[in-house]
């Protein structure tokens, strides 16, 4: 595949996740839909789960179909993770934003009044899903024929817009929009998405942005 055919099927796919995550996100209430009489807290994890994972399973598929097309082999890409200094500063730089955010919001020790194991596992599955579809596939596809640089922008702005639709399903079915927190979001998952996609860089294998993403969104909803 020449460089021109897999830059474009690189930033398509992408395209399309983002596009297949505005249908099937939860933003729409789906699982209050589907709750029929259940909980509909644990409806919303359960589709979460769903979700996600038929969400990203495309991007496990291309990985295996394009493995050669790859900058790293899909063997690479999931073995063990490995302690580098920028994955060790960015775990002790969370711990030390999360607690503070959580003593300047709430003056206090606060601790999320959402299910633990039900939510380490939905920012799990979070951290996998994210990480395989934008740096695992598309900043690996990339990178096989691009500069660093372009295949970081590239694949850093896709990472972006996918935080986007959300916002502007809330605005169509309530007609509210929170410009603020898209802002706010938007400027976390460009800081967080380079330095994720850095993580792989330099450890070379996806676990390492997979556990950093995990663990930065794991502290914010348990205390901040």
């Amino acid at each position: 595949m020449n460089q021109k055919k897999q830059t474009q099927l690189a930033v398509l796919s992408m395209t399309g996740f983002i596009a297949l995550w505005a249908i099937v996100t939860d933003a729409w209430n789906y699982s209050a839909m589907l709750s029929q009489g259940q909980p509909v807290t644990v409806c919303r994890y359960l589709y979460g789960y769903f979700s996600r994972i038929l969400w990203a399973s495309p991007a496990f598929i291309l990985i295996r179909r394009f493995d050669r097309n790859l900058f790293w082999s899909r063997r690479q890409l999931f073995s063990r993770p490995k302690v580098e200094p920028i994955f060790a500063v960015f775990m002790v730089l969370t711990t030390i934003y999360a607690l503070v955010s959580m003593a300047l919001d709430h003056h206090f020790w606060n601790v999320s009044g959402e299910d633990f194991l039900f939510l380490t596992i939905k920012v799990f599955l979070v951290g996998i899903v994210e990480e395989t579809v934008f740096r695992g596939w598309g900043y690996n596809l990339l990178k096989n024929v691009r500069s660093n640089t372009v295949s970081l922008m590239i694949s850093t702005s896709m990472f972006v817009v996918l935080h986007w639709p959300a916002y502007f399903i809330k605005l169509f079915l309530y007609g509210s929009f929170d410009r603020t927190g898209m802002i706010s979001q938007s400027i976390s998952a460009l800081l967080c998405g380079l330095l994720f996609a850095v993580m792989l860089r330099r450890s070379g294998t996806l676990w390492n942005p997979v556990l950093a993403h995990f663990y930065y969104d794991w502290v914010l909803e348990l205390f901040a």
